[in-house]
């Protein structure tokens, strides 16, 4: 059993959408004893906070999307980047790693070999209740591609996912995400959907990388993307990432392996 801060915990520090909405309106605080570190402003007219906690386990974090309405998701993944746990603020689902899983995301991995298989599944919960399992399997590869976004350097991947669910259904996903060495972070970036022949196009690049100290950190506002219309782009070559449907579609894997 891992230690440390569960996220039911976050969710009611957070206090849901009481204490981070509208975005519009403050801030973002962190729970009690936990430090956030990074605020990415996205195109998808979403902004995300990322944070530790004291006596989690080494690695861990945690990130909260947060839409022109308000927040959307929270998630906490591991050092690897496993999907641990999320929750939809806007609908109330949440999903959690089941384990031991088969086929581990792991960064390390991809960073070594340049490439990672994962295969795993999590269960799915509505109002705390358990409503079905989802079956994950995928990979990431690294195309060879640096990119600085921001200042930030970032190696650019290529990934494919296949959510497979309690009643057969499939959705494919593929596409570009990023990833930062610096902060062993997965950033989403232009990827399609493909959910039994409904076909959903994503830019959710990020463009702005905000550290404790700068203007805007921890701001809540979105501050891009949030006059254009976020599904269908005839130009977005790309995939999602396993994560959730929110205001703009899913909430950051944020990788494909949460995607990721």
């Amino acid at each position: 059993m891992r230690t440390g801060y569960p996220l039911r915990l976050i969710i009611a520090v957070l206090g849901l959408a009481g204490t981070l909405g509208p975005a519009q309106a403050d801030l973002f605080t962190p729970p009690k004893g936990c430090t956030a570190f990074l605020t990415v402003q996205s195109k998808s007219c979403e902004v995300i906070h990322h944070w530790t906690c004291n006596n989690a386990p080494e690695g861990d974090i945690w990130l909260v999307s947060v839409g022109r309405h308000g927040p959307n998701a929270v998630q906490h993944m591991d050092s690897e980047f496993r999907w641990l746990d999320s929750y939809s603020l806007q609908s109330n689902n949440s999903t959690r790693l089941i384990t031991p899983d088969p086929d581990p995301n792991s960064l390390s991995e991809l960073l070594a070999s340049g490439h990672d298989t994962f295969d795993f599944s999590q269960a799915n919960y509505e109002n705390g209740r358990k409503t079905g399992i989802e079956h994950i399997r995928g990979h990431d590869r690294l195309i060879g591609t640096k990119v600085k976004i921001d200042g930030e350097p970032l190696l650019v991947t290529e990934f494919e996912i296949a959510i497979t669910t309690d009643d057969g259904s499939i959705i494919r996903t593929t596409g570009n995400q990023y990833i930062s060495e610096r902060f062993r972070l997965f950033f989403q970036g232009r990827e399609t959907e493909n959910a039994d022949g409904d076909i959903y196009q994503y830019d959710n690049s990020p463009v702005r990388f905000i550290e404790p100290g700068e203007p805007d950190f921890l701001d809540n506002t979105p501050q891009y993307g949030c006059n254009q219309i976020m599904t269908g782009l005839p130009d977005a070559p790309g995939v999602i990432a396993a994560g959730f449907a929110g205001e703009t579609g899913f909430m950051p894997r944020l990788s494909a392996n949460q995607t990721h």
